[in-house]
This record gives C-alpha cells, sequence and structure tokens, in this order.
C-alpha cells in the first residue's frame, strides 16, 4: 500500500464527485473531535457507538438527504476551510489495496467509482 500511495500522492479530490460526503455505508457524515463540539455543537447530533465491547457517545454531523449538510449543490464543501479534521485526514488512496493485491478497503468497496477513479491512475 506504501509503494501504491508514493505512486499516486494525494487522493485525486478534484476528479471525484465527492463520495466521501455522501452516504456510503456509514450513518453520519463525519465524527467530530471534542474540540470542535463548540463550533459544529448547532450542525451536529448525538450517537451511540459500539465499542469494545461497550457503548460511547459521539457527537457527529449528521447526513441531511444522504449528504454532509456542507457538501454544496456543486459537490464541493462550502466550509473547505474550516471544514473538520476527520475530514483533512480522509484520503480515499489509503484503502487502495488495503487488503493486499486486488483487495480494497469499506470505502472503495462501496463506491467502486471512486476505485475506478484510482485504478487509472
Amino acid at each position: 500500500m506504501m509503494f501504491r500511495i508514493a505512486i499516486l500522492g494525494a487522493s485525486p479530490c478534484g476528479d471525484c464527485s465527492a463520495n466521501c460526503c455522501k452516504r456510503n455505508g456509514h450513518d453520519y457524515a463525519v465524527l467530530l473531535r471534542p474540540s470542535e463540539y463548540a463550533r459544529f455543537g448547532p450542525f451536529s447530533a448525538v450517537v451511540a457507538m459500539e465499542s469494545g465491547g461497550g457503548r460511547v457517545w459521539e457527537r457527529v454531523l449528521p447526513y441531511v438527504h444522504g449528504r454532509c449538510q456542507f457538501l454544496g449543490l456543486d459537490d464541493r464543501c462550502t466550509i473547505y476551510e474550516d471544514r473538520p479534521q476527520s475530514c483533512r485526514e480522509f484520503e480515499c488512496v489509503r484503502y487502495y489495496n488495503a487488503g493486499g493485491a486486488g483487495r480494497h478497503g469499506r470505502f472503495l468497496e462501496l463506491n467502486p467509482d471512486v476505485r475506478e477513479l484510482l485504478d487509472r491512475l
């Protein structure tokens, strides 16, 4: 995987249709960090998640009509400069061949158009 990332570089966000910001197997758009609770509080929800055999409560940005509420109609982030840390860290290329040759992480399995984009690079 590291070799493939070296070839590809960063994820090709400019050529994608914002699949990471649309409902893609998750129940929410973004998991927020505690330092982001105040900034995104009015737009967030609290959800229960299973973790380590127990239940934890997390603050998230929920989908609105199957999309991140900050995703514009042109499929561009309307808060790009102020987006949550989880958004800043996400790179689809990280999931390319994550399970070995020809096996990809869950995001790419659920988004074959993104996988095909990465295949062409």
